[in-house]
C-alpha cells in the first residue's frame, strides 16, 4: 500500500513539474515582432478565379516562420486571421468575386494578423489584372468561301505581361470573359462560320469581332477576305419509291400454311430538271475573274446562287432519280403441327441390394460380484456370464424396381413454305441539266 501511494505521489510531482515547465515555456516563448503578406506578382488576379498569398512572421529572436504553401513554409493557416474585401479566403487561396467584371481599375483588399496579436494587422491592396491585347487566330486551314467553318483559339495578353491561350472556346468557362460578334457570318459552339449566302456578305469580307469583358476597350477583329476557291457541290434527287408491303405469315397447321409473297416496291421518281446560268465577270475588289452561277430547280422553283473563282474553284451539279422502293419480305411459312407423344407404360426389374439387419448372438462377458468365503468374509470374485447381444450385419436381398418406358412419338406436320419477296421498284431517271452561258 505504501508503494502504491509512493507511485501516485511521484506521478503527481512529475505532472506538476511538466505543467510548470510548459507554462514557463509559454511565458517566455518568443513573440512575433511583425508580419508581411507576400504575393507572387506573376499570378493573375481575375474575377471568378483564385490566387495564393503567404505570410512571413518575423520574431524578436531573429527567426522567420512562413505559412504552408510558400517555399520553406511550415506554419498552418489557422494561426492567422484573414479578411478579404472583394473575395473569399480559403487558407491562403483567395477567390475573387465574379461581380468585379470589368476588372480594370478595381482592387481587392486583404487584411491579415496573428490570431493572438491583432495589433500586428497588415493590409495588402492588390489591383485586378485585365487584358491589354487579344487576338483570334485560326488553328486549322479553311477555305475562304461562303459556308466554311473556322476553328481557332484566342490569345490574351495581360497588364502584368502574362499571356494566356484559350483553345477550347466551346467551353463556357474559357469564353466567359469575352463577347463574340460577327459580320457576314455566325458564332456557335466555339466556331466562326462564314455565311453560306454570299449576298449577305459585304465587299467579299466576313469578320469576327471579339471584345474583352475585363477591359471593354480591348477588341480584336478577325477578317476573312473571300477568294471563292472552293469545290461546290449541288446535288438533287427524286424521291425514293415506297417500300413494298411484306407478305403475311402462313398459319400453323398440319401441315403449316405457306407464307404470302411480298409486294413489289414502287418506282422511284425522276430527278428534277435544273437550269444553270453562268456569267463570268471581272471583280474590281478582288481584282480577279469570278463566275456568277444561278441555278433553279424547275420542279420546285428553289434557287441557288454561287460565286466561284475559276482559278481553284469548281461546281459539280447532279440531278439523280430517286431509288426504287425495296420489295416487301415474303411471309414466313406456318409452323407444322407438333407430333404426338409416344405411348408410356411401366415395367419392373429385379435388382440385388445390400441391406443391414439386426442379429442376436450369445456372448460371454466377465462380471464381478460379492460372495462370502469359507472364513465368513465378503469378497469380490469374477465369473463368466453368457448374455444376448444384437449386432447389425450386411445381408444381400433382392428387390423389385418399377420404371417408366415411353415409345417413339409420331412425326409432326411439315412447316409451310415461306412466300417470295417482292421485287424492288425501278429507280427514277436523272433530271435534265441545261447550262446557259450569259
Amino acid at each position: 500500500m505504501k508503494n502504491f501511494h509512493l507511485i501516485l505521489i511521484t506521478l503527481f510531482v512529475s505532472l506538476t513539474v511538466g505543467f510548470v515547465k510548459s507554462a514557463a515555456g509559454n511565458t517566455f516563448a518568443p513573440k512575433i515582432d511583425s508580419i508581411q503578406v507576400v504575393f507572387d506578382t506573376q499570378q493573375l488576379i481575375l474575377p471568378g478565379e483564385s490566387f495564393h498569398i503567404g505570410i512571413a512572421a518575423y520574431y524578436k529572436n531573429g527567426k522567420v516562420k512562413k505559412t504552408v504553401g510558400i517555399k520553406g513554409g511550415s506554419v498552418w493557416w489557422w494561426n492567422y486571421k484573414v479578411e478579404v474585401s472583394g473575395g473569399t479566403d480559403f487558407g491562403g487561396r483567395i477567390l475573387v468575386n465574379k461581380e468585379l467584371v470589368p476588372s480594370k481599375g478595381k482592387y481587392i483588399a486583404i487584411k491579415a494578423w496573428p490570431r493572438k496579436q491583432s495589433e500586428l494587422e497588415k493590409e495588402l491592396l492588390l489591383p485586378l489584372n485585365y487584358e491589354t491585347k487579344i487576338k483570334y487566330r485560326p488553328t486549322v486551314a479553311f477555305d475562304k468561301s461562303p459556308g466554311s467553318q473556322v476553328k481557332g483559339e484566342l490569345v490574351a495578353e495581360f497588364n502584368n505581361g502574362d499571356k494566356r491561350t484559350y483553345s477550347n472556346l466551346r467551353n463556357s468557362k474559357e469564353s466567359a470573359n469575352f463577347r463574340f460578334y460577327t459580320k457576314g457570318g455566325s458564332w456557335k459552339n466555339g466556331k466562326f462560320t462564314i455565311d453560306p449566302d454570299f449576298t449577305k456578305i459585304d465587299n467579299h469580307q466576313s469578320s469576327l469581332i471579339v471584345r474583352s469583358l475585363q477591359n471593354r476597350a480591348v477588341t480584336d477583329t478577325f477578317s476573312v477576305l473571300l477568294d471563292y476557291k472552293h469545290a461546290y457541290d449541288l446535288q438533287l434527287s427524286g424521291s425514293s419509291g415506297m417500300l413494298g408491303f411484306s407478305g403475311t405469315n402462313g398459319g400453323s397447321g398440319y401441315p403449316g400454311g405457306n407464307g404470302q409473297n411480298g409486294q413489289n416496291g414502287d418506282f422511284g421518281s425522276d430527278g428534277p430538271d435544273l437550269g444553270v446560268w453562268v456569267d463570268l465577270y471581272r471583280d474590281s475588289l478582288l481584282n480577279c475573274d469570278l463566275l456568277y452561277v444561278y441555278a433553279q430547280n424547275s420542279f420546285t422553283g428553289e434557287e441557288y446562287h454561287y460565286l466561284i473563282n475559276p482559278e481553284g474553284g469548281s461546281l459539280t451539279v447532279r440531278s439523280q432519280g430517286g431509288s426504287g422502293g425495296t420489295g416487301g419480305y415474303g411471309g414466313s411459312g406456318g409452323n407444322g403441327a407438333s407430333g404426338s407423344d409416344g405411348r408410356k407404360w411401366t415395367e419392373t426389374k429385379t435388382e440385388k441390394k445390400i441391406v443391414q439387419k439386426p442379429v442376436t448372438k450369445k456372448v460371454t462377458r466377465k462380471q464381478r460380484k460379492k460372495v462370502t468365503n469359507a472364513d465368513g468374509k465378503e469378497v469380490e470374485i469374477e465369473e463368466d456370464v453368457e448374455v444376448d447381444e444384437t449386432v447389425m450385419v450386411d445381408v444381400e436381398t433382392e428387390v423389385q424396381i418399377a420404371f417408366e418406358v415411353q415409345g417413339p412419338g409420331e412425326d409432326g406436320g411439315d412447316g409451310g413454305h415461306g412466300g417470295a419477296g417482292g421485287l424492288g421498284g425501278e429507280g427514277g431517271y436523272g433530271g435534265n441539266i441545261t447550262l446557259y452561258f450569259t
